[in-house]
């Protein structure tokens, strides 16, 4: 009977060992998978050990016959098992590791076999009817084939751990000590079959696997789990079956609330209540409820929820499920919280950037279209207000003064109708001189608001620039109650242009004179481009579409299309080095660098019925400046 004893005192000591691999988890990876099958195999083979020395004992034939059967297979399955534990250990994934898993399988599968085959010719083991145990040759075969595994196994350890760091060594001489002490046992068990040699030999080996590998194992993750926590505000492992909280860090207001005194759910309770603003308090209980928690995590790894915190500004805080039921529900989670006040601020300023306009400080044209869509899907208060503004004079001040009065006389505009409108509602800059507000006014604070807005602009004066002048066109939505917000845009736009006229009549200028005169110029020329030398490009404002051909030199860039045109025969042979040498981009920079104002090329170019004399002009834009040069390229025909 010590014989049994030995079992399962083995079976009681195996299942300690390795209470926690017993238990299903969804979470383990690779390796944890592979060293439970190990785990079970190895106490499916001490159970039946326990019972063959009971059955030995009692000469209970039958009996000791299936458990004998089992017995060699559950240790088949123990040597295979730890073949993969082992190879996956390494991180042998290809080449020796793989012939040994390989190797492993066939053994597992032909002991099967074979001892299927026994059952009908004795070539492993006998069983006679007093209860004698026989052994045949296979049964040998197989415990040398056994050796030969954790042989090979040992080796391959070996040489990892002579290439492995000081940690992973002392667990690799752990794994390379159990084959070793396998391969001892083995051959011990073959010269003393009776004595349960093999079964003492798998417990050590699986004990000091448990505890020089896997609390190795624990113990790092652990570390990390610290170096982590580290950068977190808080951190604790919360168990929601067993209503506990483990701390890992914590802030000093978290610290004073958690306790070991009440449980998980109390204490998440009382911090919430602690340390979150009134307004977002309602919303974080509801987040942080641990009753509720493990069906809202039902099937997740991880949920989120950013509040501001009375101390911390604002903190962001994480659920992290690390053991689930089989109905992956968590039961066990880390609470995590980290404070992001920096990481917000710059998210508040990335999206300040995209709708903000960076000349004035207004919103800019992005912002108004996502406004006005937003105006257009709901329905509009009866005192909402549309109001389209242009700066008057803004040309006149970018020709004559120059960009950086014209910059000025457009942040003086935006400041002048920020004071009128912004306590009303939003003002945008939607183009260069062109703006819009768009606010909550009743008719006789939309007086107040244009008397404010035309007194703050008489008054405005700048450094550059001596008065400002703004056209304003306004509708409120009480004036056409039918009307959609583009159609009160339209109308506003329109009110606009007319106060816009009148100013400029006011002032002794035909803007519609205006506009006929750069049509009646625009005739003169045959092709315009508004070219950009210092990146070399182009816009075309007017040009026949027979020109945009890869026989007259039509290319990507103005410089490969000024050089393409001269070098495709469209420029005649004696006019072609001038032209070449003044279109070159290089000495158009130097040229316009120097200050000059203009430069005017002519040359003959090839026409369907000969040569023609033509002037090609360049001048500089409006947003001309010497680190950017913009220019307008004319050309007309000028053979009479």
């Amino acid at each position: 009977m010590y014989y049994s004893v030995i079992g399962m005192i083995a079976i009681v000591l195996h299942l300690i060992m390795n209470h926690e691999f017993v238990k299903i988890d969804k979470n383990r990876d690779e390796i944890n998978r592979t060293y439970r099958k190990f785990v079970f195999a190895s106490l499916l083979y001490f159970i039946t050990d326990a019972l063959w020395g009971l059955f030995n004992s009692l000469k209970m034939a039958k009996l000791l016959y299936v458990d004998t059967f089992i017995y060699y297979v559950s240790m088949a399955l123990t040597i295979a098992y730890l073949c993969f534990y082992v190879t996956k250990y390494l991180h042998l994934r290809s080449g020796f590791g793989k012939f040994i898993r390989i190797f492993g399988q066939i053994f597992a599968i032909l002991e099967l076999v074979l001892l299927i085959v026994n059952h009908f010719v004795h070539i492993f083991f006998w069983i006679y009817p007093d209860g004698t145990y026989q052994a045949f040759v296979y049964r040998y075969i197989a415990l040398f084939m056994q050796v030969f595994l954790c042989l090979l196994l040992s080796i391959q350890t070996g040489i990892v751990m002579s290439k492995s760091s000081d940690e992973m060594k002392k667990r690799y001489f752990t794994i390379f000590f159990f084959c070793v002490a396998m391969v001892a046992a083995i051959v011990l068990q073959i010269l003393y079959p009776l004595l349960p040699i093999y079964a003492i030999g798998l417990l050590i080996g699986s004990g000091i696997i448990h505890t020089f590998v896997n609390e190795g194992e624990k113990e790092e993750q652990f570390k990390v789990l610290q170096s982590v926590a580290n950068i977190h505000y808080s951190m604790h492992v919360i168990d929601l079956a067993k209503d506990t909280v483990q701390e890992l860090t914590a802030g000093e207001d978290v610290k004073a609330i958690v306790n070991r005194t009440n449980g998980a759910l109390d204490m998440m309770q009382a911090v919430i209540n602690a340390v979150t603003v009134d307004e977002y308090l309602e919303s974080v209980l509801e987040f942080t409820d641990l009753s509720t928690l493990a069906e809202r995590m039902r099937d997740k790894k991880t949920i989120t929820k950013q509040f501001v915190g009375k101390h911390t500004g604002w903190v962001q805080a994480m659920f992290i499920a690390i053991a689930a039921d089989p109905y992956g529900k968590p039961t066990k989670v880390i609470f995590t919280t980290r404070v992001i006040e920096e990481e917000k601020k710059n998210e508040e300023m990335l999206v300040k950037k995209t709708i903000i306009d960076e000349l004035t400080g207004l919103y800019n044209r992005r912002a108004y279209e996502e406004d006005i869509l937003e105006y257009s899907a709901a329905s509009i208060e009866e005192n909402f207000v549309y109001a389209s503004i242009d700066v008057n004079g803004l040309k006149v001040v970018n020709d004559e003064i120059g960009h950086a009065a014209g910059d000025e006389l457009i942040k003086g505009a935006a400041d002048c109708m920020l004071k009128a409108f912004g306590n009303y509602g939003k003002v945008y800059r939607t183009g260069g001189d062109e703006f819009v507000s768009i606010f909550f006014a009743n008719n006789k604070q939309l007086v107040v608001i244009k008397d404010e807005l035309e007194s703050i602009t008489e008054n405005w004066s700048g450094e550059l620039v001596s008065s400002l002048a703004l056209s304003v066109g306004c509708v409120s939505k009480s004036e056409c109650e039918d009307a959609t917000i583009l159609d009160m845009a339209k109308i506003a736009d329109e009110r606009m242009y007319q106060a816009k006229s009148a100013y400029y009549a006011k002032k002794g200028v035909d803007r519609r004179g205006q506009a006929a005169a750069n049509t009646a110029l625009c005739n003169l020329y045959t092709k315009i481009l508004k070219i950009n030398i210092t990146e070399d490009t182009y816009a075309i404002v007017k040009m026949d579409v027979s020109e945009q051909t890869s026989e007259k030199g039509f290319a990507d860039t103005i410089s490969g299309w000024l050089s393409g045109f001269g070098k495709s025969g469209q420029v005649h042979e004696d006019d072609l080095d001038v032209y070449l040498k003044k279109s070159d981009l290089e000495y158009l920079r130097e040229y316009f660098n120097d200050g000059k104002t203009s430069i005017s090329i002519q040359y003959r170019r090839k026409y369907s019925d000969g040569f023609k004399q033509v002037a090609m002009d360049m001048i500089p834009a409006d947003d001309y400046s010497a680190e950017n040069q913009t220019l307008f390229l004319y050309v007309k025909n000028i053979d009479m």
